[in-house]
């Protein structure tokens, strides 16, 4: 049932790019004075999103992008068994290029504040859906070409290299031999050891993958013992083959996860590749 919230009025959507074909031909765009008044007065949950009552929830910023939305559409529409967020509206203030996508807020906690606690069972049942969303996820595989959900390139995921360069690799040899060059051509200072080698044990040769792109505790969420939610799907696309596993073994640094629990999480939900194979800070 809709929420109890002004009658949104609907437009004709952008197609959705990556051999999708358009999504019910509309996508639900709310009057923008509405919108802001609703984040000024709602409970601001980051300094991206807004809980605005009513089981919703905001995320703007300039850097919010309406493909995330497409993408969270599609994974609803093209998969099953994958507990996203619904999307009410995606509307955008050209005056200040914030865009603001309005969504169901899912119940749950993050599992990042939930790992330390989990019981054996519980830690089975959560690890068994993940893997069983990941598996899910590869359903969409071969459906678009390498880049973010909607682009043909990363610019939105490595936004702090596109000084040098707009980040287009169609394949994953390129994108493992531009990665170490960006580093080793950066201000910012990278050890070698963070640059990695193009020479490592990759297979070039294997497609790539659907990716939520940020696929860590922080975006995963629990109720009740059970995965009730992925959210934040703005680097959601096509990458190579080992991105899931790299990106979650790069939370195992921090210190809220050396307890060993999101590593054991990992080995039990994804396919792992050598540690050596890409490493970014």
């Amino acid at each position: 049932m809709s929420p109890n919230v002004p009658t949104p009025q609907t437009s004709n959507a952008a197609t959705v790019q990556n051999n999708f074909t358009p999504l019910n031909n509309q996508l639900l765009n709310w009057d923008l004075d509405i919108v802001k008044d609703r984040v000024s007065r709602g409970v601001p949950i980051t300094d991206m999103v807004a809980d605005i009552g009513n089981d919703m929830v905001v995320k703007y910023g300039c850097r919010v992008r309406p493909e995330e939305a497409r993408a969270i559409q599609v994974v609803a529409t093209k998969t099953s068994g994958i507990p996203v967020p619904r999307v009410y509206g995606v509307i955008r203030d050209h005056d200040t290029s914030i865009t603001y996508i309005v969504q169901e807020k899912l119940k749950g906690t993050p599992l990042v504040d939930l790992l330390p606690t989990l019981s054996e069972l519980e830690f089975d049942v959560v690890a068994d859906q993940l893997r069983d969303i990941l598996r899910a996820l590869s359903s969409l595989d071969t459906a678009g070409p390498m880049g973010t959900f909607g682009h043909n390139h990363y610019n939105f995921v490595f936004h702090r290299f596109t000084a040098y360069g707009d980040w287009v690799t169609p394949t994953t040899k390129e994108f493992v031999e531009r990665l170490p060059k960006l580093l080793a051509a950066s201000p910012l200072s990278f050890s070698a050891t963070d640059r990695g080698s193009s020479g490592g044990p990759y297979d070039f040769g294997r497609n790539p993958i659907f990716s939520h792109g940020d696929f860590v505790p922080e975006n995963i969420l629990i109720h009740e013992g059970r995965v009730s939610g992925i959210i934040d799907w703005e680097h959601a696309g096509w990458y190579p083959y080992f991105w899931n596993d790299y990106v979650a073994r790069r939370r195992m640094k921090l210190p809220k996860f050396r307890d060993g629990k999101w590593q054991a999480m990992v080995e039990k939900i994804m396919a792992s590749y050598p540690s050596s194979i890409l490493y970014l800070r």
